[in-house]
């Protein structure tokens, strides 16, 4: 039986559809079911920050959890300069590499060139590695890198519009 892992960089898909779009929001009952196959085990996983004084954040996080998505979170750090730092990059990566060995292919749902460098590791580990990214933001390097390329946009009514 196929092992599917799907790892999804929440902020960057939540930022780039209000780039390209506005105030949509992604529609992650359908992200999910989109990846659902027949014959194949698939675990999701979603990573983002939240602000721990922000209830909607909190209960976002519960509802992912709720749709079977497994969700690694932190807060978001205010820095001295009033600023607000906010990745989850480096967890991601770690999640993706301890969870490889065990699975068949490997998806990534963001559009960050950042994780060109994870997506060529998991390729020299014989990995199939496909990105699923907004088309118009997903840096053309992390595209070039994966075996496949999905237009996230595109994904039959990812996008609810308020």
């Amino acid at each position: 039986m196929k092992r599917v892992g799907v790892f999804v960089d929440v902020q960057n898909i939540y930022l780039t559809t209000q780039a390209v779009y506005g105030n949509p929001k992604i529609n992650f009952a359908k992200l999910r079911d989109y990846f659902q196959e027949q014959g194949a085990i698939v675990t999701l996983s979603a990573f983002t920050c939240y602000n721990p004084d922000n209830e909607g954040q909190r209960a976002f996080l519960n509802a992912l959890g709720l749709l079977g998505y497994r969700v690694i979170s932190k807060p978001i750090r205010k820095l001295p300069d009033g600023s607000i730092k906010a990745n989850m990059d480096l967890e991601m990566a770690i999640e993706t590499l301890s969870q490889a060995p065990y699975l068949d292919e490997i998806v990534l749902v963001s559009g960050d060139g950042d994780f060109k460098a994870l997506v060529d590791y998991l390729c020299d580990m014989g990995k199939f590695v496909r990105v699923v990214g907004p088309e118009k933001m997903t840096s053309p390097e992390l595209i070039q890198a994966a075996h496949q390329f999905t237009n996230l946009h595109a994904i039959e009514g990812i996008l609810d519009v308020e």
